[in-house]
């Protein structure tokens, strides 16, 4: 609009020139007058620009993955820029005077890469900047805020906790055991199945008064895990606990835990926070299907007629979507 002002404000400066350029159109003379014209070339100028920018707005638009975020815009021309979003990007949210009054501004986008992206003239942008946040760390939505490693070494196992002294290194035998991997993959599908939980792997589940000791509970570390495995640090522990959950579990089910690795009398243990499922959760080994629970500390197979019962009163949703 500010364009067409300034366009027709350097027409209105010509004098004469309009009504001359008038005269000579063919047969417009005799059907509209100078004035009658002028009217319906503003009208049209400006019905021009209203469509035009409605279409414009219509047609842009930001479209926020898991990941990443992209930019959609161009009525004639459409273009599409995209942003990595993960946990690694600079959120900001800027509003002048104006925008604070009526509730809106801008989020910016920027990444590891110093690559951004401006959300301009929003509307809520500290609502959008909580969506954005959610989708750069998808687990933020639904994990609370994490207890301190030394407060849930210090209580017993519970219905919601259990410790465990290695992933797959077998003490005894000083060899690899592929059925403590199954022992924990059985605690982790019963938590879900259950109310969600903790696990804490490199800590003994038996109280001990040793060298090595948080609150009285012996703390193993990870180190014997971290040289059975290709890559020896957390990483690798992280990328082969993921690939055992997603063959026994289910990849579908990797975002309802968290694994974080902290240090314990200069030791690492890895801390895996459990949500519940919303659907039965069952166990894949050796050609079968196992389901889990936890009653109280420990956790125990359920028959499949118990299955039926326990579902049907864990998951009501589904059981009746089920029977119908």
């Amino acid at each position: 609009e500010l364009a067409a002002f300034v366009a027709y404000y350097l027409l209105a400066t010509l004098g004469n020139f309009k009504y001359q350029l008038y005269t000579q159109l063919f047969l417009l003379p005799s059907l509209l007058s100078y004035q009658t014209l002028k009217i319906l070339v503003l009208s049209g100028a400006q019905f021009f620009i209203t469509i035009y920018a409605f279409v414009r707005w219509y047609y842009e638009s930001y479209v926020i993955r898991p990941g990443h975020i992209s930019h959609r815009s161009g009525v004639f021309f459409k273009k599409e820029r995209t942003v990595p979003l993960d946990k690694s990007a600079a959120l900001t949210v800027s509003s002048g005077p104006l925008g604070k009054l009526l509730h809106y501004g801008s989020v910016r986008v920027e990444n590891s890469n110093y690559n951004s992206l401006v959300l301009a003239d929003i509307s809520r942008p500290e609502k959008q900047l909580r969506i954005l946040q959610n989708f750069a760390d998808p687990q933020s939505r639904h994990f609370g805020e994490e207890p301190e490693v030394f407060d849930l070494i210090s209580e017993s196992e519970h219905e919601r906790l259990e410790f465990k002294a290695t992933l797959r290194f077998d003490e005894r035998n000083g060899g690899i055991n592929k059925d403590l991997e199954k022992a924990t993959m059985k605690t982790i599908a019963a938590f879900m199945n259950s109310n969600g939980g903790h696990l804490i792997i490199g800590v003994g589940d038996l109280p001990r008064l040793s060298s090595g000791e948080a609150n009285g509970r012996e703390v193993i570390g990870l180190e014997n895990d971290y040289q059975t495995l290709n890559r020896k640090d957390s990483d690798g522990f992280e990328n082969h606990f993921t690939q055992i959950f997603n063959r026994m579990i289910g990849p579908e089910f990797r975002g309802l835990i968290r694994l974080r690795f902290q240090s314990v009398d200069d030791r690492d243990v890895c801390v895996i926070q459990v949500l519940a499922s919303s659907r039965p959760i069952y166990l894949r080994s050796e050609g079968e299907e196992h389901f889990y629970v936890r009653t109280g500390n420990v956790t125990t197979p359920l028959k499949l007629s118990e299955v039926e019962s326990y579902s049907v009163s864990r998951f009501p949703r589904r059981s009746a979507g089920l029977r119908v």
